[in-house]
């Protein structure tokens, strides 16, 4: 079994590296383990609607969260449970 971050560190990191870039490793929901390299907060791509700030309230009450991959200009998200490490 791969060692977690506990999901209180995870927001700890999160918050300090509010618009920076970050990697993310985690454990997806079949097992396998996924990097993501992107930001939390792009600034540039923040969709300011309501049905956006619903989506983004009920992925954080499940314990999702939301990262823009650059690699592949899109957003992806993770469980907060399952993070192996963010830089």
């Amino acid at each position: 079994m791969t060692n977690t971050m506990t999901p209180e560190q995870v927001e700890t990191v999160i918050k300090a590296k509010d618009t920076k870039i970050a990697t993310v490793s985690f454990i997806k929901a079949d097992g396998s383990i996924r990097v993501i390299n992107g930001l939390f907060k792009p600034s540039s791509k923040i969709v300011g609607s309501e049905r956006g700030a619903a989506q983004g309230e009920a992925m954080k009450a499940r314990g999702q969260v939301p990262i823009y991959e650059l690699k592949s200009a899109q957003w992806k998200s993770f469980m907060l449970n399952k993070v192996i490490s963010v830089t």
